[in-house]
């Protein structure tokens, strides 16, 4: 036997030597597939982002150009799981990393839609909601806006973990039993959080100034870039931006400086 051929079955040997009840060929293979997968998504993010892109800019429908930048990246990590899924499943494990590879699998898939889901919903209301906000004569939607897409997005996060934990095998109900248990604890950890919340409600209700006035808060003059469900951001006057929780805003004396100036003129046109 030549050296070239002792070579050549040396190699089998190592291919077909098993390691764990997979051969080093079979690890070879899943390894290559994980690979391929992740050259896939490259290649179909490329695509997207060059021919697909390309092409929307060309139609005179601007849903579609925002669609597509949304859901490039979800359909990207979700060919990389699928590669990742068919790579396991061709080595031979135990049920019990079996079982972690399903629930992993079945968890992230479920992100992958609510992320898909989610900015959807961004583009949605990015294309249709956010121009009739903006031509609106109320300034009251323009603060309602930014917390009801938050809330809408915490509520689908929360219900897409529910979702992957069922899918996963968890009990869900003792999940949220323990849940019901926890939130004293975590009510308790999170005070400063409800201040802020209800604080917002109270910006909102009172309505002691509206995005885009002026206004003397907290020894800070300046005006009034975003009321937020925790935090108010004001810009001030030269240029810096300070963010000041809600409750403390709620609680503090408040000069409005841009109805104040408005007062001013009305009453001054009248003498």
């Amino acid at each position: 036997m030549s050296s070239y051929e002792s070579g050549i079955d040396m190699f089998e040997d190592i291919l077909t030597k098993t390691y764990y009840g997979n051969t080093i060929g079979a690890y070879m293979l899943a390894f290559l597939l994980i690979i391929a997968s992740v050259v896939l998504a490259r290649v179909a993010y490329w695509v997207i982002g060059h021919v697909v892109k390309r092409f929307t800019r060309k139609t005179k429908n601007r849903m579609d150009d925002i669609l597509v930048d949304m859901l490039e990246e979800p359909v990207v990590f979700a060919i990389v799981i699928i590669g990742i899924w068919f790579s396991l499943e061709l080595l031979h494990t135990s049920d019990t990393a079996q079982t972690v590879i399903a629930n992993a699998y079945y968890i992230l898939i479920v992100f992958d839609v609510a992320w898909f889901i989610s900015r959807i919903l961004d583009a949605l209301i990015r294309r249709y909601v956010e121009p009739m906000v903006m031509h609106s004569k109320s300034k009251l939607d323009d603060q309602l806006l930014p917390i009801i897409q938050k809330g809408m997005k915490i509520a689908l996060w929360v219900m897409a973990l529910l979702i992957a934990l069922n899918n996963a095998g968890y009990n869900v109900g003792a999940v949220l039993a323990s849940l019901g248990i926890g939130s004293i604890a975590f009510a308790m950890a999170a005070k400063d959080t409800i201040a802020n919340l209800f604080g917002s409600f109270t910006i909102f209700v009172d309505k002691p100034f509206t995005v885009g006035e002026r206004v003397l808060l907290s020894g800070h003059d300046g005006f009034v870039r975003e009321i937020g469900v925790r935090s108010t951001r004001l810009e001030t006057l030269n240029g810096r931006m300070v963010t000041l929780p809600n409750s403390q805003v709620a609680n503090e004396c408040i000069e409005n400086i841009s109805s104040d100036a408005a007062s001013h003129g009305e009453r001054s046109e009248g003498w």
